[in-house]
């Protein structure tokens, strides 16, 4: 009975590590006619001697740790203004950007933020501030797909953290009306408390899909100017299939799973502890 569910099992995500962690091992060319050569940890040693691959992992983490911040913020924050107004067609508004495709996202924005055709450099200089290059620089390309990925996945706190809220109990919040705590005394010491697992739920999840963000920051800046948003998605995909270097690239995986599971693993320390503390 167990079987057929370990073949697939297998199939989908055991052969394929393994697969890529061999292939990180060799110099091995995506085109079959260039001879493939093991290589040990070269392509590791390689990795980590490359100055663009250190520019690459900081600005992954400030991608990362920025946008994952702020929509935890902003989602909780939604959450408990519409869950005390109750009005349910916000909720559906509100949710539009997270049924959006990626791509469309990026196309979209992309658009938005042109620096001559862009409709938000057109209000700028209507209201005479001037237009800004927003993906034309390296300092404005990551804050402005920073904003859009905030834009994109915020409703999706908010959702999961409307639910949370809905599903508390009543009888802790009465009881301190009743004694007089004040509304933000009441967030602070039974809503958070309770909220925690939910919390660390909606952390995981959003830090494990920005870690690996690809689409939107392939349609709006393609990894630049520079290396400004050239994040670990975008890099392994550039070496993989533009610089003929899938062996490097699958080290660039391998490294990116190890990434992701240190963080997961720190994360839900972090998060019991702060449960315990409250």
């Amino acid at each position: 009975m167990v079987a057929p569910a370990t073949l697939i099992l297998f199939a989908m995500t055991i052969y394929p590590f393994a697969y890529v962690i061999v292939v990180s091992l060799y110099r091995w060319a995506i085109v079959s006619t260039i001879p493939r050569k093991f290589i040990g940890v070269n392509n590791f040693v390689q990795m980590f001697r490359d100055s663009d691959f250190h520019t690459t992992l900081l600005v992954t983490f400030i991608f990362t740790l920025g946008v994952v911040i702020i929509e935890l913020i902003l989602g909780f924050l939604l959450a408990l203004l519409l869950t005390s107004i109750r009005q349910r067609w916000l909720r559906v508004v509100l949710l539009l950007p997270t049924v959006i495709a990626p791509v469309v996202v990026g196309l979209t924005w992309k658009t938005l933020l042109s620096y001559d055709l862009g409709q938000i450099n057109y209000f700028l200089r209507a209201v005479g501030l001037g237009s800004v290059n927003w993906l034309g620089t390296q300092a404005t390309a990551l804050t402005s797909v920073m904003l859009v990925d905030i834009w994109q996945w915020t409703p999706f706190a908010f959702l999961i953290f409307t639910a949370g809220l809905e599903s508390l109990q009543l009888e802790p919040y009465e009881a301190a009306k009743v004694d007089g705590a004040s509304y933000w005394q009441i967030v602070r010491r039974i809503t958070l408390p309770q909220m925690t697992p939910i919390i660390a739920i909606v952390l995981m999840f959003r830090t494990l899909d920005a870690f690996k963000t690809f689409d939107t920051i392939y349609m709006i800046t393609n990894g630049g100017p520079g290396n400004a948003t050239d994040v670990l998605s975008f890099r392994i995909y550039q070496k993989a299939f533009f610089q003929n270097q899938l062996g490097y690239a699958a080290a660039l995986s391998v490294l990116t799973l190890i990434l992701a599971t240190l963080m997961t693993t720190i994360l839900g320390r972090i998060l019991r502890r702060t449960r315990e503390a409250f």
